[in-house]
């Protein structure tokens, strides 16, 4: 497990050289997301509506497993960064144990939650029977999700962002192989016997891959060549400080998790006057706005990492400085990805569906959402500096004004008020940007994660 110095050398150099490999880990699990739509949409519209409905439910319960993973980059990155071996040590497997625990849990509540909160969402016996098909497999496997998650976390925040990649890309080649294989009776192409499990068959290929991921990841983790030389007896020594402080950071940008999981459960609800058609093209684009984000999220988990051991080194100036070359990393990336989909839109909707109804719809929306992105690069670049520095509140103020104040308003008046096309309510995410970036770009500039800091050796201006 190789790992690398933060705290030195070219900041340019070493958030390439944690973000890219993060990027493309992060790319590759959303790829196969992204494949998993494309087979499905061979299946049915009503399928693609079925996992849309469940993915939402997913996401808010996916709070709690934000909570702790955003809440121990901090603690982990800064107790790497200040030299103590233990403090580490403990933050990871107290992470860990405390991720495992919480998985379990959303698991159960999620399975008793779900049937009543998806009946809600469509009056169509068939979506919702894939729809319980799907997530009761993928809910039972949640606490594994979760767990590895804490694994690629913890090498990111010790300096180490190629083992998580290299996992996530063996495990999305996985997953897409068994793809067709468990969904079709015949496997398109090569049109040899499938296991014909339909969508039941997207859930256990995902879980299969998340599974072989978690296992690889542990070796990695826990095995003779880590260099935080974790024990697994340590993820029985709770120390109730640490997760203390986990949950405290934590607790703003997960909650931000969920007000927006919550505010697209909102925006499903006025979706559904639309349709099936419409429901089907909004979940093709929210795995589309989900591959396009990954260079943000590579930027976000490994400026984070780099960040958070600096301000363990006492060096909060180049912790800044850092912070804004991902802003212009993140504006830059979002430019060129969003201008190739904008022209590409009808090619990219057409491999994961055909029915002309969905792309009609699925292609002006998809153009539209494209432009929100430039903008949303380069404030979540800035914000990178709120998690690496433990100071998350203004993750959890923007994401309320951005979606509650400025987008949902905004889509109550389009759809029930002016009763507007389907593209209004992907143009509401321009305005959802402009709301949510204020308030980020504000929070930064204000310095004030600079006062929040822990009692560490600072440098005599924040840069």
């Amino acid at each position: 497990m190789s790992k690398r110095d933060l705290t030195k050398g070219s900041i340019m150099n070493n958030l390439i050289a944690m973000s890219l490999p993060t990027m493309l880990g992060a790319m590759a699990q959303t790829l196969y997301s992204l494949v998993d739509m494309i087979w499905v949409g061979r299946l049915s519209a009503e399928a693609v509506a079925s996992i849309t409905i469940y993915s939402s439910l997913y996401f808010i319960i996916y709070v709690l497993n934000n909570i702790i993973g955003q809440g121990s980059v901090p603690v982990i990155s800064q107790s790497y960064g200040s030299g103590n071996q233990e403090r580490t040590k403990k933050a990871v497997e107290n992470t860990f144990a405390f991720k495992l625990i919480v998985g379990i849990s959303a698991a159960v509540i999620t399975l008793i939650i779900m049937k009543p909160v998806m009946s809600s969402f469509t009056q169509d016996a068939s979506v919702l029977a894939g729809a319980m098909q799907y997530g009761v497999l993928r809910t039972l496997f949640m606490p594994i999700v979760f767990s590895t998650l804490t694994v690629y976390t913890a090498l990111r925040c010790s300096g180490d962002a190629k083992s998580p990649m290299y996992i996530t890309v063996v495990a999305a080649i996985i997953n897409m192989i068994l793809d067709p294989i468990f969904m079709f009776d015949t496997i398109p192409v090569i049109g040899i016997p499938g296991l014909g499990l339909g969508i039941f068959g997207v859930a256990l290929a995902t879980v299969i891959s998340n599974t072989i991921a978690f296992g690889i990841g542990c070796y990695v983790l826990f095995g003779p060549k880590s260099n935080l030389k974790l024990s697994w007896r340590g993820l029985v020594k709770i120390d109730l400080s640490l997760v203390k402080e986990i949950t405290v950071v934590g607790t703003p940008p997960a909650f931000a998790g969920m007000v927006r999981n919550l505010a697209n459960l909102v925006i499903l609800r006025f979706i559904t006057v639309y349709g099936t058609a419409a429901l089907a093209a909004w979940g093709i684009l929210s795995r589309l706005f989900g591959f396009l984000f990954m260079p943000i999220e590579g930027l976000l988990n490994g400026g984070s990492a780099m960040i958070g051991q600096n301000i363990g080194n006492g060096k909060i100036g180049r912790a800044n400085k850092t912070a804004r070359t991902a802003a212009i990393l993140g504006g830059l990336s979002m430019l060129i990805l969003g201008s190739i989909t904008l022209i590409f839109a009808p090619f990219i909707m057409r491999l994961f569906i055909d029915d002309p109804e969905v792309i009609n719809i699925g292609v002006p929306a998809l153009r539209m959402v494209c432009i929100s992105l430039i903008p949303i690069g380069f404030y979540f670049g800035l914000s990178t500096i709120f998690i690496g520095s433990g100071y998350t509140l203004p993750l959890l103020i923007s994401g309320i004004v951005g979606q509650w104040i400025f987008q949902i308003p905004f889509i109550y008046l389009a759809t029930r008020v002016w009763k507007l096309s389907f593209i209004w309510v992907a143009i509401s995410f321009i305005v959802y940007t402009v709301g949510e970036g204020a308030i980020l770009i504000y929070y930064y500039y204000s310095k004030k994660w600079v006062s929040k800091l822990p009692t560490i050796k600072k440098e005599r201006k924040a840069g």
